[in-house]
């Protein structure tokens, strides 16, 4: 895609969140602010620093883990918290591929997945691999094919 071409989203997915992940973040976020509260009786500064960690862990989370998957005419977009986002560009991408749960904990590269379930793999030809979980996996690789076609076909 040339320079002075206009960038188009083609697609957009929500991040698939397990229960499991939804329970342990939740339940970390819970454990922090009960301690905080718990301590007030007892020990302020405790539980201030408790309250501290359950506010800094909320934004860590919602700044890191991701929300959407966009599929742009020149990139795949990896929105986290506003507003950070990571951009793939195409170009880069040599495939996109299903893969099994086990990649979501353990692979040679940057996870963002956020399910065991609908797990993609995106193998670039330079640069660190990628695994994502969209909602909905098979359209996504549609989507994703269907947009590297387009661009090997300019």
């Amino acid at each position: 895609m040339s320079s002075n071409q206009e960038s188009f989203l083609l697609y957009e997915d929500t991040a698939g969140y397990d229960l499991w992940l939804k329970l342990l973040l939740g339940g970390i976020l819970a454990f922090t602010l009960v301690m905080g509260f718990f301590l007030l009786s007892v020990d302020k500064i405790g539980a201030y620093i408790f309250l501290g960690v359950t506010v800094f862990d909320a934004l860590l989370f919602y700044a890191i883990l991701p929300q959407r998957y966009q599929i742009w005419t020149d990139r795949v977009r990896i929105v986290l918290g506003r507003p950070l986002a990571v951009n793939i560009p195409l170009a880069t991408i040599q495939e996109a591929r299903s893969a099994s749960g086990s990649k979501a904990f353990a692979y040679w590269g940057v996870r963002f997945a956020t399910s065991l379930r609908n797990v993609v793999e995106i193998v670039r030809h330079r640069g660190w691999n990628f695994v994502i979980s969209p909602s909905n996996r098979e359209l996504f690789l549609e989507r994703l094919a269907e947009a590297l076609k387009t661009l090997s076909n300019n």
